[in-house]
């Protein structure tokens, strides 16, 4: 649970986000996808090549409200809850996100898409390019990390500041760490960030995210094939993000040739709601220069 929480340089102002929020919004379809033992709520919007959206492992798909609506001007964007978040509804037999990604794409009509992942999103973005191949033009990977590489004792206890294990099964107050005191969840000086992730958790833990119900691991240990990958990939991750998911990073971009990698300052771990136009303008050169190259 603990570890789950966890090119070309053109000015854009004149595509800073823009989401519901703002009055200028595109008209978002939604419903569910169903999925064996379940389904899975989606929101979809706007029409050209298709982007999918994949949240991370504490906030659910509103982690891409300063995105979603940006990107639909242009694009078809999907973001969905996977199980256990959001009003997607919680396992009841073993399962697997990788086989669900691939629901969406069927039961959404999706051929080939750009798939964005954040943190352990971004670990499927990967599994998923290499079940699937022929399923995905590009990757967005932004704070993620890769199926195999592991995890140190800093990672699993925060740096030593974790609250203790005697208090772990309150998840309110295990979201409220992550939020409000965690060093790398949400950087320090991003208050509103801090702030908007809050009203969406404050109400939304569970007793147990998944209800115990084993999740199915993917068929390969990613860290072993990233050099299967040879789709045109950014990789993200804050300058503050615990160094855990610098490493991973580091992987990452080492192990898929051709990839681009950049450290966003001023951020912690939820890159897309702490710095939106830092991100939004680096996601703006990455596609620039892919519908440049990839016509």
């Amino acid at each position: 649970m603990i570890l789950a929480f966890c090119l070309l340089v053109i000015p854009v102002a004149s595509l800073v986000s823009q989401n519901s929020e703002t009055g200028n919004s595109i008209p978002v379809d939604s419903g569910y996808v169903v999925v064996d033992g379940g389904k899975l709520y989606y929101e979809m919007a706007g029409k050209g090549s298709a982007i999918v959206l994949l949240h991370d492992g504490m906030v659910p798909c509103s982690i891409w409200d300063e995105q979603f609506q940006w990107l639909a001007k242009n694009y078809r964007v999907v973001r969905y809850d996977r199980r256990a978040y959001g009003k997607s509804t919680d396992p009841k037999a073993p399962y697997s996100h990788i086989d669900d990604l691939n629901q969406v794409f069927i039961q959404l009509k999706i051929d080939k898409a750009i798939i964005f992942g954040m943190s352990s999103g971004g670990g499927l973005a990967i599994d998923f390019t290499l079940k699937y191949p022929e399923k995905v033009r590009g990757l967005v990977l932004v704070g993620a990390v890769v199926g195999g590489y592991g995890y140190s004792a800093h990672m699993a206890t925060r740096g030593g500041h974790m609250i203790p294990v005697s208090e772990r099964s309150d998840q309110q107050k295990v979201v409220r760490y992550f939020i409000w005191d965690d060093p790398y969840e949400i950087y320090q000086d991003n208050v509103r960030a801090k702030e908007r992730v809050w009203e969406w958790m404050k109400d939304y833990p569970k007793e147990d995210r998944g209800g115990g119900i084993p999740l199915k691991p993917a068929e390969r240990r990613a860290v072993g094939f990233l050099s299967e990958i040879s789709v045109p990939t950014l990789i993200m991750v804050g300058e503050f993000d615990i160094p855990d998911v610098h490493a991973h990073s580091g992987v990452i971009h080492a192990g898929i040739e051709g990839s681009s990698k950049r450290i966003i300052p001023s951020s912690g771990h939820l890159v897309p709601i702490e710095q939106p136009k830092l991100f939004n303008d680096a996601v703006y050169d990455y596609l620039k220069w892919f519908d440049q190259n990839n016509k």
